[in-house]
């Protein structure tokens, strides 16, 4: 509950060339102030007495531009039901509550769960306190589509993302904050490709939307972000060949040695050198090529050449 102080007398106000005292105004209520302006936010979490752990990757975003890219870029609909992975102070889970049908808050940690309910008191809001990577997701979505909008905490974006790929009923889309790094890599073009980018766009069509910079956070992490656009597939473009386990036995063997050419980072097999540069030559990849270097397309090819 937000403690309210007796209103002070009114006094003659005097012109004075001072810097003007913010301290003597009285503060907006929480679920009326600008969540991503740097001073509100600093102001609540003093008012709440939470410091930001930095190495749970607690950072809020600060910018309103940013904000609002995001917003624009979901296209929520009022009939949309949405999942908020990371809901922070509710800079965010108050845009997609405005705009959605339902909005289900995944937040973690308690102290913000306070904040949350005097920041975004909507009735179409449901605030869950808990590690989203233990959630039963289908426990309030069951099998109906749902969408993802989040600014996902850097330390469990990663897994989170693949958990909800792999889950039995995924987002439609999924609009994500991530680190830069891993944004880039989830939306990789063939040359920059990791096992992540096979991951995601075996699961998914993905697209990086925009970078966004660490001033655009408070406090400023040490590292840059990436708001990313992914829709899943709801088959893989193609079977995996000749099976699920073959086919990424033969991705994981190429890219544990990614600086080393195919022929010898699928020397890890165990099936013979022989066997590597005939199922090379049959799927049309050069020996001396790298795994980041390789479509989808490449590693069925390749993966059914190598096991079938």
């Amino acid at each position: 509950m937000i403690r309210r102080t007796a209103e002070p007398r009114r006094r003659k106000r005097r012109r004075s060339s001072a810097a003007p005292n913010f301290n003597r105004r009285r503060p907006r209520a929480p679920a009326e102030a600008d969540l991503s302006d740097p001073d509100t936010i600093g102001a609540l979490l003093s008012q709440y007495g939470i410091w930001l752990d930095r190495e749970q990757s607690q950072h809020l975003l600060a910018e309103r531009g940013i904000l609002d890219r995001i917003v624009a870029a979901a296209a929520l609909r009022p009939t949309d039901r949405v999942l908020e992975i990371g809901a922070g102070i509710g800079t965010l889970t108050r845009e997609l509550a405005a705009r959605a049908g339902e909005v289900i808050a995944v937040e973690i940690d308690e102290r913000l769960v306070a904040v949350l309910a005097a920041t975004c008191p909507a009735a179409n809001l449901r605030v869950i306190h808990q590690d989203i990577l233990t959630l039963d997701i289908e426990r309030y979505f069951g099998a109906q589509p749902y969408r993802l909008v989040a600014n996902l905490p850097y330390s469990v974006a990663t897994p989170a993302i693949l958990q909800l790929l792999a889950a039995r009923h995924p987002p439609e889309d999924m609009l994500v904050m991530v680190q830069r790094e891993v944004g880039e890599r989830l939306a990789a073009r063939p040359g920059r490709m990791s096992l992540l980018s096979v991951k995601a766009q075996l699961a998914a069509a993905v697209e990086l939307v925009t970078h966004v910079p660490p001033a655009a956070f408070f406090p400023p992490p040490k590292v840059a972000g990436a708001v990313v656009s992914m829709v899943p597939r709801r088959t893989p473009p193609d079977p995996l060949r000749p099976t699920a386990a073959r086919f990424w036995q033969t991705v994981e063997a190429g890219f544990a040695n990614r600086r080393k050419q195919l022929h010898n980072a699928l020397g890890a097999l165990g099936v013979g050198a022989a066997r590597i540069h005939a199922a090379l030559a049959a799927a049309g990849i050069d020996p001396a090529q790298r795994a980041q270097t390789l479509t989808l397309d490449d590693w069925n090819r390749l993966s059914a050449a190598l096991w079938e």
